[in-house]
């Protein structure tokens, strides 16, 4: 995953995406980070529908 032109890590989960958005200062707590605003995330290869939810 990059964020803003710098690799952060592998995202396994969205959980793992709103994480790293939360820790390159992107976004705010990782619960509240809207993963479909397409101004905060460009999905490649995929959307956020083809990344299951996490288990309650």
């Amino acid at each position: 995953m990059t964020v803003r032109g710098q690799i952060v890590g592998l995202a396994h989960g969205r959980g793992d995406v709103a994480e790293f958005l939360r820790r390159a200062g992107v976004a705010g707590p990782a619960e509240d980070i809207a993963l479909d605003d397409p101004r905060l995330v460009e999905w490649r290869g995929g959307s956020l529908d083809d990344w299951p939810m996490p288990p309650a």
